[in-house]
């Protein structure tokens, strides 16, 4: 989040004009807080106004760094052991059943979960809201973004009345052919081969090589898990839109567009005059 704050050198205003420091919590309401972050960076050049830069508590999982080691125990215990070791809370945590046994040595704590969520084998993202970590399966959580142009209006659905959109598709990073190897003492041996050959008629040949250790990854489960994530063609899809003052959709979030459904990718808000606008960034599932 970003914003301003007017500033006045007379005497008689100092008192009253708010004076938010670096660290301070800042906290964004309308009808429910939506938005809770840290000050981490202020402007203060200049003579009319300071610019404020601030970031959600997410921000001290990419700044703070650990060790664990985890001996067979479910990712579910091993996530609530490390939001219990930095008192964070967690307001959604999804059943996670796999086990895990794994080190981890001086390694951020956004890299660390992430790595805990990649062994699941499904598609899981973490965030912050004003409630706590939040950790949920792509496709759980639904957006349906509204507003009303007027009291007598009824509300309509915001990406029907969507502006300043853009659309791209590309085949640059798609492959359509895997190989899995593994190497012992400089001998490299093959596991695995798994393609798409509808694909490869289409667009040709394009394979990707991976390399695991036999000890801990399945060949047959990291084969099809990168050729899953990897032939679709890339599709990007972005436009601004409209919200309720009151609403807030997030990145992570499922819409449909048009009959289609897309992954919210990411989303940036900004409030002008009594509007709530919203540019999002969509990825096609």
């Amino acid at each position: 989040m970003s914003f301003d704050i007017a500033k006045s050198d007379a005497a008689y205003l100092k008192d009253l004009m708010c004076t938010a420091q670096t660290g301070d919590i800042i906290r964004m309401v309308t009808n429910a807080e939506i938005y809770r972050g840290i000050i981490i960076k202020i402007d203060d050049g200049s003579k009319d106004s300071n610019k404020y830069s601030v970031v959600d508590l997410g921000w001290y999982l990419n700044k703070t760094s650990q060790t664990y080691q985890f001996k067979n125990i479910t990712e579910v215990d091993a996530i609530k052991e490390i939001c219990s070791d930095l008192s964070i809370n967690i307001a959604m945590l999804p059943e996670l059943t796999v086990n895990i046994d794994q080190i981890y040595f001086d390694k951020t704590i956004s890299s660390i979960l992430s790595d805990i969520l990649d062994k699941c084998g499904g598609d899981y993202n973490y965030d912050f809201i004003p409630e706590g970590l939040r950790i949920y399966a792509i496709g759980d959580l639904v957006a349906y973004p509204e507003f009303r142009i007027a009291d007598n209006i009824p509300q309509a659905y915001s990406p029907d009345y969507k502006g300043n959109m853009s659309h791209s598709i590309s085949i640059e990073s798609m492959i359509n052919s895997v190989k899995v190897t593994s190497e012992k003492d400089n001998v490299y041996t093959e596991l695995k081969v798994l393609q798409n050959q509808e694909l490869i008629t289409r667009y040709g040949f394009l394979q990707k090589i991976v390399k695991i250790d036999i000890e801990k990854e399945n060949a047959d489960t990291v084969a099809q898990r990168e050729l899953d994530a990897n032939t679709a063609p890339a599709e990007t899809y972005s436009f601004e839109v409209i919200e309720k003052y009151d609403s807030y959709t997030r990145a992570g979030e499922v819409i449909t567009v048009d009959d289609v459904k897309y992954v919210i990718e990411s989303t940036d808000h900004s409030f002008k005059n009594g509007w709530h606008f919203d540019k999002l960034e969509l990825k096609k599932i």
